[in-house]
């Protein structure tokens, strides 16, 4: 490495060669870079017979020709190339950024291998590939995968063509109000916040990005939403359905009622094993399950209503000795709605939701269910019936005090018990004053 006025100079090594291979027709050509005691190959796709190269100049011979590839068309894409690989260490130089080889080879195959429909903008490139990298790291289910290709195309069809270094905070500014056209603030900031983790992984990689991204935080209201649960009069309408000409529909009722008395989640229904309900001595049920998106042992007896469903379906042979055979949740939430219809569910979920500074009234139809509404309904049902926070989230796996606020606020019994005794607390001291006056 030499140091000039203005950048570094890196000492590079790059040489042209022919893999060795089985093949002794025709064989591939690499390009070999070295820098810093280390070495990566770039492989070009390009195959020659070994008589015809050159192994002084590392090129092709004269009058080479091979799948309508001469000798000028080769030696010119290697010149490409090798100049290619020149660039980005000059690029490197100039902003004083340390080359990294690996980094180099994905750029390479990225600029020269994929063509045609499948080339696209190194931004866009990229993101699938930190989609890729980050599922398996983090272990991503399909639900997280999907968000961040649903953010994916939001960029793509707001600029086709956008850039690392176009990420300012204008530009940021502009996305934001675009996102605004079909999200609420919360999924605003969401989706903000996954774009920057992106961003920051790719500058972790080395790559060239503007640095307002870091900065960038606006200030988006949110309101707290209602928490969406049934009453016991509600769930007793479902429970009492005559669903026995409606397969699906009686699959469905019997996984939102499980859900019910059980408060899982979606993800831990669908994974749910006949070996994760055990019988103790007592003869009574219990369900011990290691929970998908905490990680979390939980272990808790079965609700009467919960077992008449686990004996209903434990007879069944289905795949991986799973319990139940639970729809996609897609399919699970559109079932859900219909039979909140022929339930006769009345009345609405009434939400305040800001889209930017706008604050908006949103009213849900209690008969449009969803999965969550099941977990909700089991929470706020154990509260309202004078259940400790801390022991609902033994069985809820819940860990942080915080998420539950919510539901305590939606505990009526709680807040009216609260309201009776200051009724009793203001009718004593009423008596007390009369009793002195007396």
């Amino acid at each position: 490495m030499e140091i000039n006025n203005d950048y570094i100079i890196y000492q590079r090594g790059i040489n042209c060669s022919l893999m060795p291979s089985s093949d002794t027709k025709y064989q591939s050509i690499r390009i070999r870079v070295s820098y810093n005691g280390k070495r990566i190959d770039l492989h070009t796709r390009i195959r020659v017979k070994p008589k015809y190269w050159n192994y002084k100049t590392q090129r092709v011979k004269r009058g080479f020709s091979y799948c309508e590839e001469t000798d000028v068309t080769i030696n010119a894409a290697l010149n490409s190339y090798i100049r290619y690989v020149h660039l980005y260490f000059v690029e490197c130089e100039r902003n004083f950024r340390e080359p990294v080889l690996t980094e180099l080879r994905d750029k390479f195959n990225y600029m020269y291998k994929k063509t045609g429909k499948l080339k696209m903008s190194e931004f866009f490139y990229l993101f699938e590939e930190f989609i890729k990298i980050k599922s398996g790291e983090k272990g991503w289910g399909q639900d997280m995968v999907d968000v961040y290709q649903r953010l994916l195309e939001k960029i793509r069809k707001f600029r086709p063509d956008i850039k690392f270094t176009d990420w300012n905070v204008q530009t940021l500014e502009t996305f934001k109000e675009s996102l605004a056209q079909s999200m609420y603030n919360d999924a605003i900031k969401k989706n903000l916040s996954y774009l920057k983790s992106f961003i920051k992984w790719a500058k972790s990689k080395h790559y060239a990005v503007n640095e307002d991204f870091a900065t960038y935080n606006p200030k988006l209201l949110t309101a707290q939403k209602q928490v969406r649960y049934l009453e016991l009069d509600e769930l007793e309408k479902i429970y009492n359905l005559n669903l026995a000409d409606n397969e699906a529909l009686d699959c469905t009722r019997d996984f939102f009622l499980f859900q019910c008395y059980t408060g899982l989640r979606y993800s831990d229904l669908k994974q749910l094993k006949r070996t994760n309900v055990y019988r103790d001595k007592r003869g009574k049920y219990f369900i011990r399950l290691l929970t998908e998106k905490d990680n979390d042992v939980i272990n808790f007896q079965l609700a009467k209503r919960a077992v008449e469903i686990y004996k209903k379906y434990v007879v069944l042979s289905l795949p991986e000795g799973l319990l139940l055979p639970v729809l996609s949740n897609q399919k699970y939430n559109e079932h859900l709605k219909d039979l909140g219809k022929i339930a006769g569910l009345t009345g609405e979920w009434v939400d305040y939701e800001y889209r930017l500074q706008e604050k908006i009234e949103v009213r849900v139809p209690k008969c449009d269910l969803s999965s969550h509404t099941a977990r909700r309904t089991f929470i706020v049902t154990a509260l309202n019936e004078g259940v400790s926070t801390d022991l609902i989230m033994l069985i809820t796996g819940h860990s942080d005090y915080n998420v539950m606020r919510p539901y305590i606020k939606a505990n009526l019994k709680g807040t009216s018990s609260v309201i009776d005794a200051l009724d009793k607390t203001y009718s004593k001291r009423k008596i007390q004053k009369a009793s002195s006056k007396a």
